[in-house]
């Protein structure tokens, strides 16, 4: 008994006079830097609307006059710009990154809904946040949203950014309806071959920060339930939307993109928009450059006359 209280006193008296240092990395029991949620720290909040509770992550200067809306592709959640959104906010832009309803941390809506419906339900936050305009950015599906918000409010937007602009005419609408429900169940098996098949997602790169990014997709895909925003995308007709923003506009792409030939057609459809081939990867490339991503779209706000 007394060599154990010895030694728990011993502890005690090392842990007093040996405390962590701030500077530390601090890596628990693990061996490697992996960040996880970590890389979300500060400003998140909830906003009530008509979809349910609204997640969201604000950071960046409180005085940036119309900040950065960044909306995720399905099957994703805000942590897709997670760095991007830090970086912008170290560039002085002031950055709301959003969980579309169904995702990540934002309730599952009561019914499906449109893409329509998720553009408008981005007024909600904006008025919880008291904001009065702001550019609009987003990837795939949260690019849909992005457009449909910019058209359908349009006294609530400055500009806007569509990143793999996905938009799909009649023909392509119709391919992907006679796909859906055809993919693999999500039920865990034995063999965790639930999990190892979206590591099997092409790559743009070997590199570490791509496989992260298709990590965070394989996570992200067990998080969310039933994919609704992958259903609403291939049921949305974008191009009335699209023609409609009158605000000025940038289309971003990657070169091996599955939409990447959209892109360069929405690029035509609009040759008022800036068109940036951002790199010549596929749809994860940007998660590994979120520097250049937030440089490029710092850019294009602080030239919009406002």
């Amino acid at each position: 008994m007394v060599t154990r209280m010895f030694i728990i006193g011993f502890a005690a008296l090392m842990t007093a006079v040996m405390p962590a240092h701030a500077d530390e990395v601090m890596r628990g029991t693990s061996s490697d830097d992996w960040q996880g949620w970590g890389v979300l720290s500060g400003g998140k909040g909830y906003a009530a609307s008509p979809l349910g509770q609204v997640h969201y992550r604000d950071i960046g200067p409180r005085d940036y006059e119309h900040p950065i809306v960044l909306l995720h592709q399905s099957p994703m959640s805000m942590i897709q710009f997670a760095e991007v959104q830090n970086a912008l906010a170290e560039l002085g832009v002031r950055a709301i990154t959003i969980d579309t309803p169904g995702y990540g941390n934002s309730d599952r809506p009561q019914q499906q809904p449109t893409i329509q419906d998720y553009g408008n339900n981005l007024v909600y936050v904006l008025d919880h946040l008291n904001l009065k305009k702001v550019l609009v950015a987003g990837h795939h599906t949260g690019a849909q949203i992005a457009a449909a918000f910019a058209a359908n409010n349009p006294d609530r937007v400055v500009g806007v950014i569509l990143h793999g602009a996905a938009l799909f005419n009649a023909e392509e609408l119709a391919g992907y309806q006679s796909r859906m429900g055809t993919g693999r169940p999500r039920t865990p098996v034995l063999d965790g071959s639930h999990l190892t098949r979206f590591m099997n997602f092409p790559m743009s790169s070997e590199e570490q920060k791509i496989l992260d990014a298709k990590t965070w997709l394989a996570i992200t895909s067990f998080i969310q339930g039933p994919d609704i925003g992958h259903y609403a995308a291939f049921h949305y007709d974008m191009e009335p939307d699209l023609m409609a923003i009158n605000v000025p506009g940038m289309i971003m792409t990657d070169t091996e993109d599955s939409v990447h030939y959209i892109d360069v057609r929405v690029s035509k459809m609009r040759p008022d928009f800036k068109y940036v081939e951002f790199s010549d990867g596929n749809l994860l490339e940007f998660m590994a450059q979120p520097q250049k991503w937030a440089k490029i779209a710092a850019e294009f706000s602080n030239g919009i006359e406002k």
